[in-house]
This record gives structure tokens, sequence and C-alpha cells, in this order.
């Protein structure tokens, strides 16, 4: 009785162990949500000038990519990242409820 217990333990133990480790959904945004925006425009662009000039951003601050028309990506894969057009980003200051993101930088998903 003792070795048959003595063996599921150690089946169990090596099948555990060789099971591969899933990675994390998103890498770690640090100024907010990971969001995918339908434009992203860098920041000496006509289009991205409009969209600063909207949410009142100083143009010397803008150093990265502006996006438009953003959405959450959530971890469970019901927001619009499994249809994202773009490259998801992460991005430092959003405006009206993540619609509007400034100096976006983009993220790895599942890396």
């Amino acid at each position: 009785m003792f070795s048959k217990l003595a063996f599921f333990v150690a089946a169990f133990a090596a099948v555990t162990m060789a099971s591969p480790v899933t990675p994390p959904l998103f890498n770690a945004c640090n100024s907010g949500p990971v969001v995918c925006c339908n434009t992203l425009a860098a920041p000496h662009t006509a289009a991205a000038q409009e969209i600063i000039a909207d949410v009142g951003v100083a143009v010397e601050d803008v150093v990265a990519q502006v996006g438009a028309q953003c959405n959450a990506i959530t971890g469970i894969g019901a927001g619009t990242g499994v249809n994202c057009a773009t490259s998801p980003v992460c991005c430092e200051k959003n405006f009206f409820n993540q619609l509007i993101g400034v100096n976006c930088s983009p993220v790895n998903v599942g890396a």
C-alpha cells in the first residue's frame, strides 16, 4: 500500500514540475492600464498636434506617441485587445476615460 502511495506522490510531483509556467498576460504598466488605440500618431504630426491641443497638454510635454479612440484591454479577453488593430500601448496620461492617451509606449502582450 505504501509503495502505491509513494508512486502516486512521485508521479504527481513529476507531472507538476514538468508543466510549463504560463507567462503573465501583460507586462507591467506603471502609469495606467494597457490600452488598444485605433490611432497612434507621432507627436510631431498634425493629427497628434490636434489631439494635444484638444486635451490641453503642453506640446513640449509630449515626447512619445499620441493615441486616439483607446479602449482598455482586459485580462480575461473581453475587451478590445483581441481585435487590436495597432500594438497595445501604455500611456503616461489618459483623458476622457482613456479615450485619448499621451506619451504612449508599446507593451508586449503575453511575453
